[in-house]
Parts: structure tokens; C-alpha cells; sequence
């Protein structure tokens, strides 16, 4: 059901991506997680993870990687650029998903 609710509410093209028709980018994997987990979609969150994780799997050792290179010497702190891009990411949806009238 979360699935279907979400690939109603999202844009044409992240609904070509999660069902296939498109390629998936790291960055398109980071902020469809991140949305599902906003609108509390947590089962649907963890099926695009089942899905779509395993093509990053480079990427996340270079996370991982440069974690324990970095973690000794800063403390993390999600970075305003992060915070304002996930907030963007939000109004971007906001502003193509339809209207709902109850």
C-alpha cells in the first residue's frame, strides 16, 4: 500500500526510476530514502533499500572510507548544504505531488 501511495504522489520520473524504466543514481537513491522516511512510508523505504542498495555498494565503501579517515579528526554534524538540500529535495516533492481533496 505505501508503495502505491508514494509512486501516486511522486513525479513521473522518480516513479520510471523506481519501477525500472529508468537508471537510479546514488543521489536519487539518498533522497527517495530520505522522503519515504519523511512521510513515514518505512515499509516501502526498506524495499527500495532491498532493491536498489546492492548497485551502490562502491559508493558506500567510499563513505565508509573516508569516515575513518575524517572521523578522528571532526565530529559529524549533518552540514547546513545537507540539511537545505534535503529540504529542497521535500518542497520539490511537495510542489509535484497532486492535490488531495477529502
Amino acid at each position: 500500500m505505501e508503495k502505491f501511495a508514494f509512486l501516486y504522489m511522486c513525479r513521473e520520473k522518480d516513479r520510471d526510476i523506481l519501477l525500472g524504466k529508468e537508471r537510479m543514481t546514488f543521489l536519487d537513491f539518498d533522497r527517495l530514502l530520505y522522503l519515504t522516511e519523511i512521510l513515514g512510508l518505512n515499509l516501502y523505504r526498506q524495499e527500495i533499500w532491498n532493491v536498489f542498495a546492492g548497485q551502490f555498494g562502491e559508493q558506500f565503501q567510499q563513505l565508509e572510507q573516508l569516515y575513518e579517515e575524517t572521523f578522528s579528526l571532526v565530529s559529524y554534524a549533518p552540514e547546513e548544504t545537507e540539511e537545505e538540500q534535503r529540504q529542497q529535495w521535500l518542497r520539490d516533492f511537495c510542489k509535484t505531488a497532486p492535490d488531495f481533496v477529502l
